[in-house]
């Protein structure tokens, strides 16, 4: 018997909140049955609801405090619109402090590359973010066209 070497958690950004995929708080083997499970509650909990406009900065909060080598975030409009909106500069300068540039070894705590969907953010915010904490390849738009279910 062996354990995967990956682990993963999926946390949804909701209007101003962080959502967890249980186990809350932790990474979990990247096992089939334990992905099963995941998905199995993001369709049937009733808490992940497609909601419009969303800030991400809890959701990524959470997300750097589990420690991980790597975060996807996934989003098509990440600075969101009315209540829940977040100026380009303020969300970068958040993801600054929650991922900030080691003087010492040049490199930040966690890789976030991003996925952008359906309509690009003419400020271009997803690929900033991409640019500055995300890997080789760090950004990447899913055209309308492409998505299916």
């Amino acid at each position: 018997f062996t354990k995967p070497k990956q682990t993963f958690a999926i946390v949804f950004f909701q209007k101003d909140k962080a959502i967890h995929v249980p186990p809350k708080g932790k990474l979990q083997p990247a096992h089939g049955n334990d992905i099963q499970k995941a998905m199995g509650w993001i369709r049937s909990s009733g808490y992940v609801i497609p909601s419009g406009s969303s800030n991400p900065i809890a959701a990524l909060r959470v997300a750097v405090r589990l420690n991980p080598d790597v975060v996807y975030l996934l989003s098509e409009n990440i600075t969101g619109s009315g209540k829940y909106a977040i100026e380009s500069s303020e969300l970068l300068a958040a993801i600054e402090q929650l991922n900030p540039l080691n003087v010492k070894t040049g490199k930040r705590k966690v890789e976030i590359n991003c996925i952008e969907y359906l309509t690009h953010d003419p400020r271009g915010t997803m690929e900033q973010i991409a640019s500055i904490h995300g890997g080789e390849d760090g950004y990447t738009f899913v055209s309308r066209g492409t998505v299916s279910e």
